[in-house]
């Protein structure tokens, strides 16, 4: 079973005045580079006067579309936009999963809320019972803040609570290498239940969204631990802020160092 590359479309959207760049913009810079495979970070709904966050999101959602077929793009999953106070932004919710339904995409991540699993289970219930009927995968990202999902067993005890095809994990290894976990175990113990990952690294502390290797995290025992439990999908980088101090003209370059980190990255699968 082989693993791919891709990247959440966040990669080199942050720029060094505190703006960010619009998927719009983004997508064919992404093409021009090589990564054709992406994330797409629906959180732009939340950036100030977001087109996903007003009346013509669909049209803007026609728009991606156009770009995606033109540049002969892949959207194999997308982030849900979350609330920074851990409460399920149901409007945005329902928006993101009409917007993978326009765009054909698998799998989106959200963040669970903050609460306990039985709550969390109560919340999204009706959101996996829609996600089956549009064949739609929600996938719940291990968290970082002790109120929050933070462990393998909980994110196991949440996706089987379900029951339901349609719910599974976003692994995120920036995430559970900040809070000192042991990922090897945490992959092995989610096992099948990942259906996405979040690729990033970071120095054991805070949450550095680095490129791998820039960080203390042992990526061939990752990479290993992937293909152990038979984890056939992408290893999706979510590293957007190694770049973001970088002017426009050099974030040309910073996408050629992803490249070249994302295929030795995929080089260790055994």
């Amino acid at each position: 079973m082989s693993m791919h590359l891709a990247t959440n479309t966040n990669l080199i959207s942050f720029n060094a005045d505190g703006s960010k760049m619009t998927l719009i913009d983004l997508l064919p810079f992404y093409a021009r580079k090589g990564f054709r495979t992406l994330d797409v970070n629906l959180c732009e709904m939340l950036n100030p006067g977001s087109k996903l966050a007003g009346n013509a999101y669909r049209e803007y959602g026609r728009r991606l579309l156009e770009l995606k077929q033109a540049h002969e793009l892949v959207f194999h999953q997308a982030h849900a936009p979350y609330a920074k106070d851990g409460h399920v932004l149901g409007d945005f919710l329902s928006r993101s999963m009409e917007l993978c339904q326009m765009l054909d995409i698998a799998v989106l991540v959200v963040h669970p809320i903050k609460g306990t699993i039985a709550e969390n289970i109560a919340c999204f219930t009706p959101y996996i019972r829609q996600a089956e009927q549009q064949k739609l995968i929600l996938a719940f990202e291990n968290l970082t803040d002790s109120d929050e999902l933070t462990t393998t067993n909980q994110l196991c005890e949440l996706v089987d609570g379900f029951n339901a095809p349609s719910a599974g994990v976003c692994y995120d290894t920036g995430h559970a290498h900040m809070l000192g976990h042991d990922l090897v175990q945490d992959i092995l113990c989610l096992g099948k239940r990942i259906k996405a990952t979040h690729i990033a690294d970071n120095h054991g502390k805070t949450d550095e969204h680095l490129l791998p290797f820039f960080g203390t995290i042992d990526w061939k025992a990752v990479v290993q631990a992937f293909a152990t439990a038979n984890y056939a999908g992408y290893l999706t980088f979510e590293c957007m802020f190694f770049n973001r101090h970088l002017p426009l003209e050099l974030k040309s370059q910073a996408l050629d160092l992803a490249q070249a980190v994302g295929k030795h990255l995929l080089s260790l699968v055994p």
